[in-house]
């Protein structure tokens, strides 16, 4: 650091000095990222990531089975039903460490499509846009043989909205993955989540 006097001044009978001091650019910078890289260390020490897997799965768990899911909504998507069982198996074989029973599992899953629709959405402020909303609702029948006050009967629903000018079948395939991946989300936060 350079130091250096800049003016004598009397200021209220006594002398004072005004220093100022000039300091490199790149010292500054160097101490700024110093600081920012301590401040980040401590921060992220100090916090955990807190997930699902396997937190809050009963130990006596060791194997769970899901039933072929049933379509019994008014509008049919042939792959619905199948897609949506793959997706609950994986779900559970990756977040938790139960293993996949064809039949007879710990825990069972039975899934039921209740609806399966598209509905209008209108939003309006400064414009009007047409907009669509696939909406689909399962009911999900879950037994715990291990522990039956936690069995459960509930219906899970959720939607996206997409352009009222696409058709479809051009965005099907994408909000029904979206869509499918929330309620997969949601059943499991029912089944391991002890709120």
């Amino acid at each position: 650091m350079n130091w250096k006097i800049s003016q004598w001044s009397i200021v209220n009978g006594q002398w004072s000095l005004d220093f100022s001091h000039q300091i490199k650019r790149s010292t500054i910078d160097f101490r700024l990222s110093t600081l920012l890289i301590i401040l980040l260390c401590i921060a992220t020490s100090s916090c955990k990531i807190y997930r699902f897997t396997d937190a809050a799965v009963d130990p006596n768990l060791k194997t769970f089975s899901v039933n072929p899911t049933v379509n019994i909504s008014t509008l049919q998507n042939p792959n619905a039903a199948p897609v949506f069982t793959d997706k609950l198996k994986e779900k559970f074989l990756r977040e938790t460490r139960i293993a996949l029973n064809n039949d007879n599992g710990d825990i069972e899953f039975s899934a039921t499509i209740m609806e399966y629709s598209v509905d209008p959405v209108t939003v309006t402020g400064t414009e009007n846009l047409a907009q669509n909303r696939l909406n689909i609702s399962v009911q999900i029948d879950y037994i715990n043989k291990k522990d039956a006050k936690k069995n459960f009967k509930q219906v899970f629903r959720d939607g996206e909205n997409y352009d009222a000018n696409r058709q479809l079948i051009d965005v099907e395939s994408s909000l029904s993955t979206i869509i499918f991946d929330r309620l997969i989300q949601q059943i499991f936060n029912k089944t391991f989540g002890n709120w």
